[in-house]
């Protein structure tokens, strides 16, 4: 854990240092996932999101176009019934979405904003949790006698959301993995994000 928020500093302290550049403002970013796996059975839980995120603009393109990037602690999973006992799974992720995006200036005050691209997801941490039949069990979920589950995740997220004063914004979310979270079954990471961001 001690890992993780140093590198949570040294990412913010890099976003700061890189604030000094034109067209580049950074902020912090948290929210709620609704989460679940792609294969029928499972059902989706509640996790979060936490972390850095930079915008930089590119009018060279075009005013409005703007690349949008970051890092997250994000935990996801899913959950699943085996009739007398529930697992649950809870991986925590070090997630950094660089996507492309356009932002609509409606005044000087309230904006639209959308922006799509892939992600890059490394495991850090978390249990897989069953409960019933009389005993309760957790184990790392990334460990083969636990979860299972693989440590490297990719995918494409899409986002759409509002900006107020140009510092609050709140943003909905979609990620879809691409590649199998677990060997030899075809099983996918899904998330629903709700973000709430401040841009410095």
């Amino acid at each position: 854990m001690k890992k993780v928020l140093v590198m949570f500093a040294v990412l913010a302290i890099s976003f700061a240092s890189m604030n000094a550049q034109e067209n580049l403002k950074w902020g912090a970013t948290l929210g709620m996932n609704s989460s679940n796996f792609s294969s029928d059975g499972f059902s989706s839980k509640i996790g979060f999101h936490v972390g850095v995120k930079a915008e930089l603009g590119l009018p060279q393109i075009a005013e409005g176009v703007y690349l949008d990037f970051g890092a997250l602690l994000s935990l996801k999973g899913a959950k699943v019934n085996y009739g007398s006992y529930d697992i649950k799974y809870n991986p925590c992720y070090l997630e950094v979405p660089v996507h492309m995006g356009y932002k609509y200036a409606v005044n000087e005050n309230f904006a639209v904003f959308g922006n799509a691209g892939p992600y890059l997801a490394i495991g850090l941490f978390g249990k897989a949790k069953s409960d019933g039949s009389g005993k309760n069990i957790s184990e790392n979920v990334f460990d083969e006698d636990g979860g299972g589950m693989k440590r490297f995740d990719l995918g494409l997220g899409l986002k759409f959301g509002v900006e107020f004063c140009k510092k609050y914004q709140v943003a909905f979310g979609y990620d879809w993995g691409l590649i199998d979270n677990a060997d030899h079954i075809d099983n996918k990471n899904r998330n629903l994000m709700l973000s709430f961001s401040y841009m410095f």
